[in-house]
């Protein structure tokens, strides 16, 4: 996993911030070095914060050791989150360039080929664009900054000020919201950028005149792999919802009840994610909208013309079928036909798949497993137990 190569053509595995890595020698080579990045991401976002708050526990008696050790947020933050947006390069940016890659597999023709290849190398372009960049980073620090500025102090953790006459931010608050924060907020928006960017990249190939086959038994016309894209985001997934799990964690060691207005929310969040995760596959809609048409009429011709044939042959008054009629080519021909027929006809306009969805919510799902059982007793996870068996 370290030593993951970047492909002959890298493409999503890029991203802001690429540049700044590259500058600090721990992107390079050829290789994406995600081990190495995702423990630089929790050295620098997590660790500082545990040391910090330990020396302010020891100089001053505040108890920000305990106050940080029970912030689940900022663990599910920088400790989960920010390194599996690292992991992701390894598994959801390759994947995303291979299903890039398949639709050159006789989908596109000929003469848009060039197309084709503009379109992938403008994506790459704006993915490794240093205005980009520069604009990931400084966005991430302005929203930090309105973070900090909009919560009034007396809610801010105890680890995060310092227990003086006129409190202010301790050295641990400071590094959150000029390190830990920005670094999270930069990496999130980083794929942000490739969630924009591979939607782009879906429009300008939807409108090459791509060869679809509205009998295909992926009943996609083709384009079934694409939606193998929801599932291949199932890491980003799972940090933004370890970011959600983690805040709803914090809630309980608190003692606080989890509200119906938070689950909602939290709900609502997750759902939104699934959301963006899929939105991008309806740019495909039109044009299967099209090849649906198309089959529709060419292939129901058909059948109707071999249909009638097959009904004037064998079953005419005149004509007394016998069981070995069951063994003629014109009966399984028939069904044969009738079958892919029945695929056009189930032609999905929106080429996702129940597995990838299952995928990518289980993904999502995961994080809130401890969270279940920080909020419910054992007792009453046991009883509950017991009424399902008995």
């Amino acid at each position: 996993m370290s030593a993951r190569r970047l492909t002959e053509d890298p493409l999503f595995e890029c991203g802001p911030p690429r540049a700044l890595q590259f500058r600090l020698g721990v992107l390079g080579n050829g290789q994406l070095h995600v081990l190495r990045r995702a423990s630089l991401v929790v050295t620098i976002g997590w660790m500082p914060l545990i040391i910090l708050a330990s020396v302010q526990s020891l100089t001053s008696q505040t108890g920000a050791l305990s106050s940080v050790l029970l912030a689940t947020g900022a663990h599910g933050r920088y400790l989960i989150a920010a390194p599996l947006l690292i992991f992701a390069e390894a598994e959801c940016a390759l994947r995303l360039n291979a299903i890039v890659r398949q639709f050159d597999a006789g989908l596109i023709p000929a003469r848009n080929k060039s197309r084709y290849e503009a379109a992938v190398a403008s994506t790459r372009r704006l993915l490794n664009s240093g205005a980009v960049e520069i604009f990931v980073i400084a966005l991430a620090y302005i929203l930090s900054a309105t973070a900090a500025l909009s919560q009034p102090f007396e809610q801010v953790p105890i680890w995060h000020k310092t227990g003086g006459i006129a409190p202010t931010f301790s050295p641990a608050g400071w590094w959150h919201v000029l390190i830990s924060l920005p670094l999270l907020l930069t990496l999130l928006l980083g794929w942000a950028w490739r969630l924009i960017l591979w939607a782009r990249l879906l429009w300008l190939i939807a409108g090459l005149d791509l060869r679809l086959m509205a009998s295909h038994p992926d009943r996609a016309a083709g384009l079934g792999f694409v939606g193998y894209s929801v599932r291949a985001f199932y890491i980003v997934a799972l940090a933004l919802a370890s970011i959600v799990a983690g805040a709803a964690a914090h809630v309980v060691l608190l003692g606080d009840p989890l509200t119906r207005q938070y689950l909602i929310l939290s709900a609502t969040l997750l759902l939104c994610a699934l959301a963006l995760f899929s939105a991008p596959l309806l740019i495909l809609s039109p044009s299967l909208m099209s090849a649906w048409r198309r089959g529709a009429l060419q292939y129901g011709a058909l059948a109707d013309r071999v249909g009638t044939a097959f009904e004037n042959k064998w079953l005419t008054n005149e004509n007394h079928v016998e069981i070995t009629a069951l063994d003629q080519q014109d009966f399984s021909a028939t069904t044969d036909l009738y079958s892919v027929v029945a695929n056009v006809y189930a032609l999905r306009l929106v080429p996702i798949d129940l597995k990838s969805v299952v995928i990518l919510l289980g993904a999502m799902l995961l994080p809130f497993i401890p969270v279940v059982f920080l909020a419910l007793p054992g007792d009453q996870i046991l009883a509950g137990l017991k009424q399902m068996i008995f």
